[in-house]
């Protein structure tokens, strides 16, 4: 699906835009959960976060705004890269709202994010920013082998977050706040993974199965 996008990333007009937009709210999106993270571990500061995603709210409604206007224009053609376009901008919005999330946390627990509950958090923080190169690399070479290991990846962190979550629930040593904070954060980090596995699944799905795993039945 995604060779559909390639191809008109090497053209010109509306549509070849909206690609170049897409993968500048990629690497938007990417610096903001990086840019949260180092506010949630105390390694960095970063000001005017909210000032930037505006940037990508900006970017998805000028990507939709093409979009129409390229339908209008050409309405029987490149329909299925339009389609894809479209809800792939959602995913990318979506994460630079998590990284709004992460920044809201630091503001509102200023301790340290270290040891005890938060000791699983870290590894599984590196482990999206890693996702993060891969996935612009499986969309940027339509690379269907790294796409589907980005998808992989996802789901072993996934189980990796609901496992975290089932100690917290069960733990006695945990503070309240320490596991709501760990909480909220497991949940962040593994949204944040959810939507990269949703744009690198445009590399191995068609329109209709995007954000699923690739290769099962239809209902």
């Amino acid at each position: 699906m995604y060779r559909d996008l390639l191809n008109i990333w090497k053209g010109s007009g509306l549509l070849r835009l909206c690609v170049d937009d897409l993968l500048k709210m990629f690497d938007i999106s990417e610096m903001m959960f990086s840019a949260g993270w180092e506010m949630i571990t105390g390694s960095g500061k970063v000001e005017g976060l909210y000032r930037i995603d505006r940037q990508l709210n900006e970017l998805q409604i000028a990507i939709r705004r093409r979009i129409l206007e390229h339908l209008a224009i050409n309405p029987a053609q490149d329909i299925n890269a339009s389609f894809v376009l479209a809800i792939l901008v959602i995913d990318l919005e979506r994460i630079g709202d998590y990284a709004k999330n992460l920044d809201e946390i630091a503001k509102h627990y200023p301790e340290p994010i270290s040891g005890g509950a938060f000791d699983a958090l870290h590894p599984m923080a590196e482990r999206v920013k890693e996702m993060f190169t891969q996935t612009k690399i499986a969309i940027t070479e339509s690379d269907e082998e790294l796409a589907r290991r980005v998808m992989a990846d996802q789901a072993d962190l996934a189980m990796q977050a609901d496992r975290l979550m089932d100690r917290l629930i069960e733990s006695k040593d945990v503070s309240v706040k320490e596991g709501i904070v760990a909480a909220l954060l497991s949940r962040y980090i593994k949204r944040v993974s959810a939507h990269l596995k949703n744009v690198a699944s445009s590399v191995v799905n068609p329109y209709h199965r995007i954000g699923y795993r690739p290769n099962e039945k239809e209902d």
